[in-house]
């Protein structure tokens, strides 16, 4: 089994440790996006999370020291396949509009704990993964444009809406902010690609 950052998971610890059966970090100690499909074929995603692994065992934490009540470990003889990504690298038009920092960090959150869960969050994430990176290159090019403006308002308005999914006491609260959010994700989204449009239009004039 291979991870898509080039590291081999199969029955060595992938980088030559021989501490067998040590556990050794995956990539470079930042936070990772994990997902896992079992042997029968159920998916897990994980989103902010460290990982370690050993010749047998994948760690996943949001911890980095990995305390382990809060540390979930998957047998690597149970998974058909993992796929582990920087979690930063997901959020293209976000970054591009609103950069890093605590909006940023709010709609990472609702995609970890909201959209990443189910099915329809998924496909929601996996369309925005594939069709967003050529609309963020252009948005970075164009910081103070009109259309990267507006796209940046509706970021910031999401993610002042997680802030306060996040806090919401009341379930009903909480499931209204997280349909709205998800509507709101797929305007952005079809914002964020008429703003692409109208900035390459100019640009090839």
């Amino acid at each position: 089994m291979s991870t898509d950052d080039g590291s081999e998971t199969g029955g060595t610890d992938g980088d030559g440790d021989d501490r067998s059966p040590s556990e050794v970090g995956v990539g470079d100690g930042r936070e990772k996006h994990l997902h896992v499909v079992t042997q029968s074929g159920k998916e897990i995603d994980h989103e902010e999370v460290y990982l370690r692994h050993t010749e047998t065992e994948y760690l996943v934490s949001p911890d980095p020291e990995f305390p382990a009540d809060e540390t979930t470990r998957y047998r690597k003889s149970d998974l058909h396949r993992a796929e582990i990504t920087q979690h930063h690298s997901n959020c293209f038009v976000t970054t591009a509009a609103a950069g890093e920092g605590p909006t940023l960090d709010s709609l990472r959150g609702f995609r970890a704990e909201v959209m990443a869960p189910t099915l329809v969050g998924r496909c929601l994430l996996r369309t925005y993964e594939t069709i967003s990176p050529p609309i963020a290159a252009t948005l970075g090019r164009h910081p103070d444009a009109a259309a990267t403006a507006a796209v940046r308002r509706l970021v910031d308005r999401c993610g002042a809406l997680a802030d306060r999914r996040r806090a919401a006491r009341s379930d009903a609260t909480r499931a209204a902010l997280s349909v709205t959010l998800i509507a709101l994700y797929v305007v952005g989204v079809g914002l964020a690609a008429l703003a692409h449009a109208w900035l390459r239009a100019r640009e090839l004039a």
